[in-house]
């Protein structure tokens, strides 16, 4: 399946879309289900995805990559796909804020995989914190 942000474009394999049982059809709302912040003094706020910066790199599948951590991004992908359709609450996603006036107006910190996921099924916001400013100081 492949998928646009912004000029960028992305691609998510069919194979990890269909292990994760996902139909366009199943899927209700402007946003997946978000989960409290491991940044107890942020509030979560929905945030729309045309407002976050394109991320352009290219990981073990494209956008998506492996990660020792984290695990393989077949696995991080079809999990985070089966959240989404069982309405399973997910961390936000974590922004910083880009010098105004410019647009869009965040860049990603961490969460590629939720933001390109929230994209690949066609939510039009997703769950944020605003965890760092454009300087780097984090709260």
């Amino acid at each position: 399946m492949r998928f646009k942000h912004h000029d960028a474009e992305y691609e998510l394999p069919d194979d990890w879309w269909n292990e994760a049982g996902m139909r366009a059809s199943l899927l209700s709302g402007s946003s997946y289900v978000g989960a409290p912040s491991q940044w107890p003094k942020l509030q979560v706020f929905e945030l729309a995805i045309n407002d976050v910066q394109p991320v352009l790199r290219q990981g073990s599948h494209g956008v998506f990559n492996d990660n020792p951590e984290f695990g393989t991004a077949h696995d991080r992908v079809v999990q985070i796909l089966k959240g989404f359709r069982d309405r399973t609450s997910i961390p936000p996603i974590e922004v910083a804020r880009l010098p105004s006036p410019q647009s869009p107006q965040f860049k990603l910190i961490h969460g590629v995989h939720r933001l390109y996921c929230s994209i690949a099924v066609g939510f039009s916001h997703v769950p944020a914190v605003e965890v760092v400013d454009f300087f780097g100081t984090y709260p």
